[in-house]
């Protein structure tokens, strides 16, 4: 018995030796998956870095190069119109009947002109200008300035001309006026009284006849002349009418300068880029720490750190929403484990951490249960006192990921692809290239607009004398500016989406904040902006149906209700 359970207990221990060695085992096994997962994880993140820096930095590039070439086109086309009225001016100075013909035919070279400028000005506003339509203009330019210097020294000949006939028609008819006082006058010297009166009779006679025809013969040139200067007036309207679209056309291109800012104000397009900047900024000066070895580990300690706390944050109550809190705040501040001063670019890899993780629950959470924007947006608002650079951060992610909280609707520009531009927008893409359905985009950015739109409407918590440091004015600023952006019938949906969500988060305050101000604005948006709307979107689309009955219904009962899940002034 005793050896059976020596025996047995040999069997034991060997056994449980066994299932530790398995355990450590496994242990390595699973660290080595989760280091070799993370190093994937932070490849792909250096990569999709370094695509999205590529692709600013030409879009950037592409960007100035339009511009400056816009600008040397409108120069050119300045000219070109000049001299264009120039010539109009000149027409109006014939005085012969010669310039009919010579009218005519500059009135054809100037519609072959007309018509290349033409195909000039549809390429400026489809923004598919290039170098070689700066040499078109060029040489429009140069061809209508010969024109100009050509029809010139004819319109001053032919004047000159006109003016040498005139003079010789008005000569004759004097000349012939005065020829019967002479022959009067001569036989007065030479013949008696009574012959005299005879002679004079019929001199009188003769130089009435004589001066009614010369007068006659005047005056039917007087009125060919006339004849001459309608005939004029109606050619030089047909070049008038040929070439009226070129006044057209350019005026529209110098408000439109730029075919980007047709759609995007240009002080928002500077607010998207700038934010894009200090995002590009912050992350490459991370380059280093993440690329070493060394500060792998602490940088998953780091992760879970904050994945734990952001995970787990509610409204159940005052206790947990300020303990969640509170750990976000001991981490950044390095009185916690682990301590981000344990590296120079510590506290930054953090901020920037928490950043992208609450974003994304805007993506995740907050789309599909909207109530959790509130204790989210309380935490935001607390860490922003203490780190304004978290703050920015932030709105970079927020601007990343969803440009419509800038605002900003970015047209598709020439040349580019339709996954550039969709990713641009915000769109997600499968690894094998299949895009996001529309619905799930739109739910995905309702839940990053209605987290964005908490952050406006959050109050301080208890002790905190600090205004919100991303306060209402931001939520009037981005209706006021929506409502200066044109509808477009690819953003339809979206920005009615948005618009919904942004009226229902943060209308309560708002009305309460600028009650006359702001039920002005919802007029303006029930009577002027949402035609609009409707007039370029799809018909019976539900975003557009809804935001419209919710327009109607706040207006007709004069008041917007606080949004479902709001924290209570003096919940914390």
């Amino acid at each position: 018995m005793k050896e059976n359970g020596k025996v047995i207990q040999e069997h034991i221990a060997v056994s449980r030796s066994h299932m530790a060695r398995e355990r450590e085992r496994r242990n390595k096994e699973n660290y080595a998956y989760i280091l070799a997962e993370e190093r994937m994880a932070e490849q792909e993140e250096i990569r999709r870095r370094h695509e999205r820096q590529k692709e600013v930095e030409e879009y950037r590039k592409e960007i100035k190069e339009k511009e400056e070439l816009t600008k040397k086109i409108m120069i050119l086309r300045n000219m070109y119109v000049k001299k264009y009225h120039d010539i109009i001016e000149l027409s109006e100075n014939f005085k012969d009947k010669n310039s009919f013909t010579l009218s005519s035919s500059y009135a054809v070279k100037l519609e072959e002109l007309h018509l290349q400028m033409k195909v000039v000005d549809e390429k400026i506003k489809i923004g598919d200008i290039t170098s070689v339509d700066l040499n078109i203009i060029v040489n429009l330019i140069h061809q209508i300035d010969e024109m100009h210097g050509m029809f010139k020294s004819e319109i001053d000949r032919i004047n000159v001309q006109c003016e040498r006939n005139l003079v010789g028609t008005e000569n004759t008819v004097h000349s012939h006026t005065q020829l019967p006082v002479s022959e009067s006058q001569e036989l007065k010297n030479n013949q008696t009284i009574s012959e005299t009166v005879i002679s004079e009779q019929i001199i009188q006679n003769t130089a009435n006849n004589s001066e009614n025809n010369n007068f006659q013969e005047y005056g039917d040139e007087e009125k060919q002349r006339n004849l001459q200067t309608d005939n004029i007036s109606s050619d030089i309207s047909q070049i008038t009418s040929s070439t009226a679209n070129i006044e057209e056309n350019i005026s529209k291109t110098e408000l439109d300068k730029d075919h980007l800012y047709e759609y995007v104000d240009k002080d928002l397009l500077e607010t998207y880029m700038n934010s894009q900047k200090f995002f590009e900024n912050h992350v490459k000066m991370l380059d280093e720490f993440l690329l070493s070895a060394a500060t792998k580990k602490f940088r998953f300690e780091c992760q879970k750190a904050i994945n734990i706390p952001v995970n787990a944050i509610s409204g159940i109550n005052q206790q947990h929403l300020k303990d969640k809190y509170e750990r976000l705040y001991n981490l950044l501040m390095g009185k916690s484990w682990p301590d981000v001063n344990q590296y120079p670019q510590g506290a930054a890899f953090c901020k920037n951490i928490l950043a992208k993780k609450i974003v994304n629950q805007g993506e995740t959470l907050v789309s599909s249960k909207p109530k959790m924007a509130f204790p989210i947006a309380a935490i935001i608002v607390a860490l922003w006192n203490d780190h304004s650079d978290f703050g920015d951060l932030l709105l970079s992610h927020f601007h990343n990921v969803c440009p419509f909280t800038v605002p900003i609707f970015m047209p598709k520009m020439v040349g580019q692809s339709n996954e550039d531009y969709y990713k641009l927008m915000g769109y997600k893409y499968d690894e094998d290239g299949t895009i996001e359905k529309h619905d799930k985009f739109l739910k995905r950015m309702s839940g990053l607009m209605r987290l964005y739109a908490s952050i406006t409407i959050t109050i301080q918590r208890k002790g905190i004398t600090k205004t919100n440091p991303h306060g209402l004015q931001n939520a009037w600023r981005w209706l006021a500016a929506i409502l200066n952006i044109e509808p477009r019938k690819e953003v339809s949906d979206i920005c009615a989406t948005l618009l919904l969500d942004m009226l229902e988060v943060a209308g309560n305050t708002l009305w309460t904040a600028y009650p006359k101000q702001f039920h002005k604005l919802l007029i303006l948006l029930s009577e002027e902006y949402y035609p609009r709307m409707k007039n370029v979107g799809c018909i019976g689309s539900g975003p557009l149906v809804r935001l419209d009955e919710f327009l109607r219904n706040s207006l007709s009962k004069g008041s917007i209700p606080a949004p479902d899940g709001q924290l209570p002034p003096d919940f914390w």
